[in-house]
């Protein structure tokens, strides 16, 4: 099983993103081991109250700067970007990273997004395939003609490297999409049990669908009063959808010893990457992950 590292590229109103702590933990997750770091994707966040959030594609072209092996990764919302341009901004940060770019596409949830860009909120999961499916087309063929408006389009340079692209989703719908026409899926805030129903599912539309990649992202924090720092810091800080799977109870917090055996847990049943969350994005928790955690478990 592999690992990754959540970072804070937003933060709380009235304060503004810290880019150089970003950095420094994003070289310190690579120092530790980890596979790879995420960031996360609004274009609007927050309604009267705005959260400032850095958009991660450009970030990830600042982080390619400073790392060096690490993968850069990203949940995105890909129904919210023209697929050409989306194409064009993968392409450049592939080939600015050296083939490090992981991307998670994602359908979203916001609607006040999607009516500010002129996108049917209601079409959002019709969109986030076709969209996939021209961004593939765009960045791995020559000379794209008779599809859309597009004629004789062909981006170069093309990623030298294949960039996954893995679907996001909790629902079945989601599911089928990820099993049929994705690199893999990613869920966020499963328990073992859960994610476990989620490759059963999968697995009714692509019978080779535990072949394909797949991520788990869930809240941590090790040492003394991890349940209530786990879940003070996502009613604080994460959106989990009420008619989804999501639930805190899959947290994982406690001892070292504790934070292993729960590990171990998400790859018995499955999970290929598991990517913490640390509580409040702090530092220490990502050394102590890196130090005492992971050793023990890959």
């Amino acid at each position: 099983m592999k690992f990754g590292i959540a970072l804070d590229n937003f933060t709380v109103p009235g304060s503004a993103v810290n880019v150089s702590a970003l950095i420094e933990k994003a070289k310190l997750a690579e120092s530790l081991g980890f596979e790879s770091v995420w960031f996360w994707d609004h274009l609007l966040l927050g309604s009267k109250t705005v959260y400032p959030i850095l958009e991660p594609i450009a970030l990830i072209s600042n982080m390619a700067a400073h790392t060096d092996k690490i993968k850069l990764a990203t949940l995105y919302l890909f129904g919210l970007r023209n697929p050409l341009v989306l194409s064009k901004l993968i392409s450049t940060v592939s080939y600015l990273s050296n083939g490090r770019l992981l991307l998670g596409a994602v359908a979203g949830w916001y609607k006040k997004e999607f009516d500010a860009v002129g996108v049917d909120f209601d079409s959002r999961g019709r969109t986030l395939s076709e969209n996939i499916k021209l961004v593939k087309m765009l960045l791995y063929s020559q000379d794209v003609t008779g599809i859309k408006n597009y004629t004789h389009v062909t981006i170069e340079p093309r990623p030298s490297k294949k960039v996954p692209i893995l679907i996001g989703g909790y629902l079945e719908s989601a599911l089928k999409r990820a099993a049929i026409i994705s690199d893999g899926w990613i869920s966020y805030y499963f328990s073992p049990k859960d994610f476990r129903w989620g490759l059963s599912i999968m697995e009714k539309y692509n019978k080779n669908a535990t072949a394909l990649d797949n991520t788990d992202m869930v809240p941590v924090y090790v040492g003394d009063n991890g349940e209530e720092k786990v879940r003070n810091f996502t009613e604080e800080y994460m959106d989990l959808p009420s008619w989804s799977r999501c639930n805190v109870s899959s947290g994982i917090w406690g001892t070292v010893e504790a934070v292993i055996e729960k590990a171990i847990e998400y790859s018995n049943v499955g999970v290929k990457r598991l990517v913490f969350i640390p509580a409040y994005y702090e530092r220490e928790q990502i050394k102590i992950l890196g130090e005492r955690v992971l050793p023990k478990i890959q």
